[in-house]
Formats: structure tokens, sequence, C-alpha cells
């Protein structure tokens, strides 16, 4: 009964204060403020060691609801741009297989770490299919989860305010978009869910987010235009912040602090390759310098969706342009990984 008032009382402070954090974030105009605000309280409580751990559940239904609040943008018009825009989203991919090869040596030699690990740390695919090839290739799996973790916060943090520097307003709610009335929402997220249950069941990366933005971009092409409710989407975005934030604790920075460190340095070295991309990505098409450089940014798609959709910066072009790196990355990193050792490139 005690441990049960306690696991009870650990999850009110966390679910409470990643809330206040982001109420704070919003007045105090921070940006993308219910993801930030929220990763800042958690990582506080954590660091005083009563964080609650996040249910997989909340993490989820965050993704579902993300994915299909993104997936609804996908209309027809939308989808003829994103097609003319595939050759930019190969480079694309291409580029952050390049970038992971030379992160690969520049963390090797800055953290001293073994080959499998600093090639599987500084790899610009899912973080979780990422850390499970990993642990298959001998890599030191707490350590490569971690530099992921260090990247995506990294990267959201500094994404977001890159994006309010240059001028773009956070949006909410979208304008112009009327909200979807909640009987077709709630059988819009039903089916999403169980589409997300089977891509989950045939290991498709980021099953959740892939399975609710294909359910959501066929009702956009079937004359079902409107947004999920903002609450809703508030929501999933305070818990994406709460899982961030529970991240930072104090085995956080005793745990390889050098690596840790090398990773956040590599991190940096990244945006700046990614900027130029954008830049060239941008002088090349159509796409607006920001909306290009969401689109390279190393983040998590979930995040970087997140941030597109609140800044307004072409949501579906990131959204694609993040799943095309990442599925050639699943497919590359394994073969690139073989190649690197075999050559010396990387020591195994």
């Amino acid at each position: 009964m005690t441990l049960d008032l306690e696991r009870w009382a650990r999850l009110a402070l966390t679910v409470g204060a990643a809330t206040l954090g982001g109420w704070c974030a919003f007045h105090w105009h921070v940006p993308l403020p219910w993801v930030l605000g929220p990763m800042a309280a958690v990582a506080c409580v954590s660091m005083a060691n009563r964080v609650h751990k996040q249910p997989v559940l909340a993490r989820k239904s965050a993704q579902i609801y993300i994915g299909a609040s993104i997936g609804l943008y996908f209309t027809p018009a939308v989808l003829a741009l994103i097609g003319g825009l595939a050759p930019w989203m190969i480079f694309g991919a291409f580029v952050g297989i390049f970038m992971s090869i030379l992160s690969a040596r520049a963390l090797q030699k800055l953290a001293n770490v073994d080959g499998p690990t600093a090639i599987y740390s500084v790899a610009l695919g899912a973080s979780a299919e990422m850390s499970v090839q990993a642990q298959r290739a001998g890599a030191d799996g707490a350590v490569v989860a971690s530099a992921h973790a260090v990247r995506i916060m990294m990267v959201t943090s500094t994404a977001s305010y890159i994006a309010w520097a240059s001028g773009a307003t956070p949006i909410m709610p979208t304008p112009g978009i009327g909200v979807l009335s909640w009987p077709i929402s709630i059988g819009l997220l039903v089916v999403a869910t169980f589409t997300g249950w089977c891509f989950q069941k045939v290991k498709t990366p980021n099953p959740w987010v892939l399975g609710a933005l294909l359910i959501a971009a066929i009702c956009a092409n079937h004359d079902i235009v409107g947004r999920l409710p903002d609450l809703g989407l508030i929501a999933a975005q305070v818990v994406i912040g709460w899982g961030l934030g529970q991240h930072i604790n104090r085995a956080f920075f005793t745990r390889a602090p050098r690596t840790l460190a090398s990773v956040a340095v590599v991190t940096l070295g990244i945006l700046a390759v990614c900027m130029a991309a954008a830049w060239l990505i941008s002088r090349g098409s159509e796409v607006a310098v920001m909306t290009a450089f969401l689109s390279m940014a190393p983040g998590g798609m979930t995040e970087m969706g997140i941030l597109s959709k609140a800044f307004g910066l072409g949501a579906p072009i990131v959204t694609a342009f993040h799943l095309t790196r990442i599925l050639t990355t699943i497919f590359l990193t394994k073969p690139v990984s073989e190649k690197m050792m075999a050559t010396g490139w990387v020591k195994p």
C-alpha cells in the first residue's frame, strides 16, 4: 500500500510539474512552450530523484495524436508538392548517412569508444531501432540510448530557438482550419490506433506515428478537412516534453560523461552541416529555408513534426524528409558500419 501511494504521488508530482512547466513557458513566450517547458520541469523533478517514468501507453497515445494531426495536412495538393521534392528528400537522406559517417569517426576520437558504439550513437535514424541494432552489433546499449537522448533534446531545444529567432511565430490554433467533430475525431483516432498496432506487429519503424499519419492522410484525401481538438495536441506535446525531461537525472551526467559531452559537440557540428544543406535545398526548390532546416535537423520525427506544425513551417514536408532519412538509415547503417570498420575508418 505504501509503495502504491508513493508511486501515485510521484505520478501526480511529475504530471503536475510537466503541466505547470508548459503553462509557465507558454505565458513567458518560450518557443515551443508545451514541449520545452515540461522538459525543463520534469528534468528538475528527475534531478531530485522523484520522477515517475513515463508509461509506454502515454508515449504511444501522444505519437498517435501527433501523427494524426500532421496527417490531416496531407491533402492532394500537398502530396503533389511532396512528390516534386522527392529528389531533394533522397539528397537529404544521403546527407544524413554522410554526416553519420563523419560523426562516427569524430566521436570515436573525442570519446575513445569502440566502433559499434561510436557508429550507432550518431546514426541519424529512429533512436529505438538504432538502439536495437546497436545491441546486435555488440555496442554499449546504455551509451547509445543516452547519446540519442542528448541529440534529440539538443536539437529540439536549439531548433525551437532558431525557428523563433528567424521570425517564425508559434501558431495555435492553426488559422483558417476548423475543428473536426468529436465523432469524426474519435473514429479517426481509433482507426489510427489499430493501424499503428498492425504496423508494430510487422516491426515498422515509428509505427504509432506512421499508422496515424497514414489514416489521417487517407481522410484528408477524401474530403475530411479540419484539425483535431487543440487541447489534445497540447496534452500530446506535454507528454513528449515529459519523455525528454525524464532522461535528465544524476545517473545521466555520471554515465560516460566524456562520451555524452562529445555527442553534444558532434551534434552542434551536425546542426551546422544541416543548416548548410537546408540553404542548398531552399535555393534549389521552393521550400523555405527554415522548413528545409527542420527537414534536415537530426531530431526525432515526432519532435520535429511538432515543431514544424507549431510554427507553421510545412509539417508534411518536414515529416516526409524525416521518414525518408529514417528508412534509409535503418537499411544502410549495418552495411555502412561494417564497411567503415573493415576499411579502418572507425576502429572496431
